[in-house]
């Protein structure tokens, strides 16, 4: 699933409810941690995302969630956004920024940080989150071949031969896609950017992670593990 509309962009990413006025001004003021959590299509990212969140009391923003979050409210939004998923069309990136920026703003009050997973995608993403928000201070990107993801993703499909092969086919198709558009964006952010691993055994991934956080929240005199 994309979440960027790239050209020829679709006439319905025009048509979609904004929210101008969302001022993420307290989000910059608040001297929280933002952290991104990156990586191709079965590299772990959610799993990580949710453990590592809850182990600093950071708030956990899967960019997937938030996007179904969103369709399951009925809205003109959306319904709109649930269109373009299922037509496997691109989100434009002012509405994720949107929706991840509400979320921040809702969550302000009660985390230590903002763990984002799988986001961004693409590097206008980039450029529009340090806009409207600010830079990340960390950027871990789960470095797993291309061959493994497909591994990693067909491991999950069980379904009938027909089925499978397409699906190997489109699985593949969206690693690529996925490997060709996070190049840019690590290159934009090279200064924040520390490679994991994300080939090693899952609690290996984790402690790597949790290194990496820690050598950043050095910075954050009043950001601290829970379990420290």
């Amino acid at each position: 699933m994309g979440l960027n509309c790239v050209r020829p962009v679709d006439p319905l990413c025009a048509v979609i409810p904004r929210n101008i006025e969302l001022d993420a001004t307290p989000v910059k003021e608040s001297g929280l941690p933002i952290i991104f959590l990156i990586g191709g299509p079965g590299a772990g990212k959610s799993t990580q995302c949710i453990r590592v969140a809850q182990h600093y009391g950071f708030c956990a923003i899967i960019s997937r969630q938030l996007l179904r979050s969103e369709v399951s409210t009925g809205s003109q939004r959306g319904v709109i956004l649930a269109y373009l998923m299922s037509e496997g069309k691109l989100i434009p990136s002012d509405v994720m920024i949107e929706l991840i920026k509400a979320r921040m703003l809702s969550s302000l009050n009660d985390t230590r940080g903002f763990l984002l997973s799988g986001f961004p995608r693409e590097k206008t993403q980039c450029q529009h989150f340090n806009r409207q928000i600010r830079p990340p201070d960390l950027v871990l990107y789960l470095y797993v071949r291309d061959s493994l993801l497909i591994d990693r993703v067909l491991a999950k499909t069980i379904t009938a031969t027909e089925r499978q092969e397409r699906s190997i086919d489109e699985s593949w198709q969206r690693i690529k896609k996925h490997s060709r558009m996070i190049k840019p964006v690590l290159r934009y952010y090279k200064k924040q950017l520390v490679i994991i691993d994300g080939e090693r055994e899952e609690l290996e991934v984790f402690e790597d992670i949790c290194g990496a956080i820690d050598n950043i929240l050095m910075n954050f005199p009043n950001t601290s593990s829970k379990n420290n």
